[in-house]
Parts: structure tokens; C-alpha cells; sequence
């Protein structure tokens, strides 16, 4: 019996896809956390429902820019408050990592990319100062970010961590209405950081991670996780 139930239940997920409402999809994250990969991914899979409706997806800096569209997959950075007076059928999928391992990437983000791309990062991310501060304080404020997130309820937010993107494949499908097919993980090239900076970066970083992963690896946000996120150290 087991088994007849594992064959069926592939076609029982897209039968759900298939009657699933039409949702405006958007994808949050901190920063370098999966959030590219989730969105082409879902992207990918709107495409093949309603190729035209794909035209309307894109990366918005500012949720506030954003019109609602279903179906449709935003992109975003922003901060979740300009969706209070979203529709029912808003559906946000906020991934979230390390705030460490961010930082990290963004530093080797300068190299691999240039200034020009790190001035449109930090703006994405409403950074409240610049690169040069990266490891003196918060300041792509990734505490704000996950604070915010997890405990945001007037659309709802399924929260991912990155390790468990692949893990949990199936909830991101029933959550969004789209059959979500992330490409095949792959490691992460480990990033070369100066000693000096490893340590300045453990004590900006470390207190925020601490907290994070106190949360759990996939979860829909709630005020219940105020009490783990409430200290937090935001960065005015």
C-alpha cells in the first residue's frame, strides 16, 4: 500500500499544480542565499503554464514599484511591509542563510564583479553604509531582514534556509502552485578571506548567526518567532 501511495504521488502534486489558484509569487532573501537559483527556477516553471504572463516577472528593487500581478515571480531585497495591503494570493518565499557567509560573498563579489555591481547590491539591499564597513557593522542590514521576514504575517511567507532548499523542493511546489526544479546543488567554492578580516567578520556576523540558526530549516512566518529574533543586533 505504501508503495502505491509513493507512485501516486507525483500525480497528485500536479493535479494541485494544475488546480492550484493563481499566485503572485515573490522571492525575498538576505543576500547571496539561493534566491537567484529559487526564482529562475520558479520563473522556469510559469514559463511552461502561461508563457506570456513570464514577460511580466522581473527583479524589483522596491516592492513599492511592484504592481500585482497572477501569476507572476517578483525578485526582491526589499523589506516586507509594502505588501500589507497585498492580495490573499500573494505567496513570498524568503530565503535566509548565514549572514557570515553573505558578507563573505559580497566581499568576493568585488572582485568577481566589480564596484559597479556592489553599488547596486547595496542599494538592493538597502544598505546603510558601504563596502568598506562590510566587516565593521551590519550594514546590508541582514539581522533587519531576517527579523522582519520570519515574523511578517499579512501575506504569507514560507522562510528557507539554503541548505534546505533541495530538501524541501516539494513544500516550495505546493506553496507557490509552481513545480519547483531547482538545478543540482552544487558546493559553494570556499572564499579567500584575509585573517584580519575572518575576525573582524566573526564578531559582526557571529551574534546575528547565532540566532538564525536557532530558526528552523523551513517554516511559514509568525509572530511566534519574535522571542528567537528579538535580540538580534539591527544596525541603525
Amino acid at each position: 500500500m505504501r508503495s502505491v501511495r509513493k507512485r501516486l504521488a507525483p500525480l497528485q502534486l500536479r493535479r494541485l499544480l494544475q488546480n492550484a489558484p493563481e499566485n503572485c509569487v515573490i522571492v525575498a532573501s538576505n543576500g547571496r542565499s539561493g534566491s537567484t537559483m529559487t526564482f529562475l527556477a520558479l520563473l522556469k516553471s510559469l514559463k511552461k503554464i502561461k508563457p506570456r504572463a513570464v514577460k511580466h516577472s522581473s527583479f524589483v528593487a522596491r516592492m513599492n514599484d511592484a504592481t500585482f500581478r497572477a501569476p507572476c515571480v517578483y525578485k526582491t531585497h526589499d523589506f516586507p511591509q509594502s505588501l500589507s495591503s497585498w492580495p490573499e494570493n500573494t505567496r513570498v518565499v524568503f530565503c535566509f542563510g548565514p549572514a557570515k557567509d553573505s558578507a563573505f560573498s559580497v566581499h568576493a563579489a568585488m572582485e568577481g564583479y566589480g564596484p559597479d555591481w556592489i553599488e547596486s547590491h547595496f542599494y538592493h539591499l538597502h544598505a546603510n553604509g558601504t563596502y568598506d564597513e562590510l566587516f565593521e557593522r551590519d550594514v546590508l542590514q541582514q539581522a533587519r531582514q531576517i527579523k522582519e521576514w520570519v515574523t511578517f504575517e499579512d501575506v504569507p511567507v514560507l522562510c528557507v534556509h539554503y541548505d534546505a532548499i533541495w530538501e524541501y523542493q516539494d513544500t516550495i511546489s505546493r506553496f507557490t502552485g509552481l513545480d519547483f526544479k531547482p538545478p543540482e546543488r552544487r558546493d559553494r567554492a570556499p572564499k579567500d578571506i584575509p585573517a584580519d578580516l575572518k575576525a573582524k567578520a566573526d564578531r559582526v556576523y557571529d551574534p546575528i548567526d547565532e540566532v538564525i540558526d536557532q530558526l528552523p530549516r523551513c517554516f511559514i512566518a509568525s509572530k511566534r518567532y519574535r522571542t528567537t529574533v528579538q535580540d538580534l543586533p539591527v544596525s541603525d
